[in-house]
């Protein structure tokens, strides 16, 4: 995709966020320039990367506050290596992530967990991204089931991912980690709580006083998101719905509250 198409797309979007995934981004030999192009207007950029290439490709790019690398990592050496079935990936990820911390870059990964984890490794590989390497911030999921995966013996049931997300959080760990979620998927992870599922569906927050807010059109946005009627504090924004919510882009502010990652919408 050219960069002219992309930024196209994203100032059409008006997303305040931008998440460059992949394959492998690096490969596009115009990345960086997307990357600063997303910057020079203020975009959150999250670039997600394997980090193979990053000592090829850094130079290219410049630390901002609105840009994080996403490094994949899922698990410590020998977990890790065996996921994407190539020994010395591990290694080369971590010297990569120490290289770019020390050249002032934001560094954040992105952990996927199978039914091969146990509490135990979950609780491994964060408390060394979080406490030995000071990833700015930390992503998990467990890893989900689709038709066409070529291996569909490893994915996590819902009792199983209850479970294990139960007793990798527990000790205050849940707390202690800098984790890039909201509470309320953290809920759901762990059993808390249950949501509808839907593709790409963002679970956000609406407080009493923004679902009573009124949109220029005379409506509520509690009218206009579907599903936050819901005591008026969930909502669950679907396809369809981003012109509603560039709407209401220009009279609200994103603030973190509860702790590092977790965001909310505040009027």
């Amino acid at each position: 995709m050219p960069v002219e198409q992309a930024l196209a797309a994203i100032e059409e979007c008006g997303a305040p966020m931008v998440s460059i995934a992949g394959g492998e981004p690096l490969m596009h030999p115009q990345i960086h320039e997307l990357v600063a192009e997303l910057v020079k207007r203020k975009k959150f950029v999250f670039l997600c990367t394997n980090a193979l290439l990053l000592p090829k490709k850094i130079d290219k790019f410049t630390p901002s506050p609105y840009f994080s690398w996403v490094v994949h990592i899922d698990g410590l050496r020998e977990r890790h290596d065996e996921s994407v079935c190539k020994d010395g990936v591990f290694d080369d990820a971590v010297a990569a992530i120490k290289d770019a911390k020390k050249r002032g870059f934001k560094v954040n990964t992105n952990t996927t967990v199978f039914n091969t984890d146990t509490p135990q490794t979950v609780i491994d590989v964060l408390n060394y991204l979080n406490d030995d390497l000071g990833i700015d911030e930390m992503q998990i999921s467990p890893a989900y089931a689709y038709e066409k995966a070529p291996d569909q013996d490893h994915f996590l049931g819902v009792t199983e991912t209850r479970e294990l997300f139960r007793k990798a959080f527990d000790n205050g760990n849940r707390k202690r980690w800098r984790l890039n979620h909201t509470p309320l998927f953290l809920d759901f992870l762990e059993g808390k709580a249950d949501f509808g599922c839907t593709a790409w569906g963002i679970p956000f927050l609406l407080t009493a006083r923004l679902a009573e807010a009124v949109l220029p059109d005379g409506r509520r946005v509690r009218e206009n998101v579907q599903g936050a009627d819901r005591d008026h504090r969930l909502g669950l924004l679907r396809p369809g719905q981003g012109p509603a919510l560039r709407e209401l882009h220009g009279a609200l502010r994103v603030r973190a509250v509860g702790g590092t990652g977790h965001h909310g919408i505040a009027a």
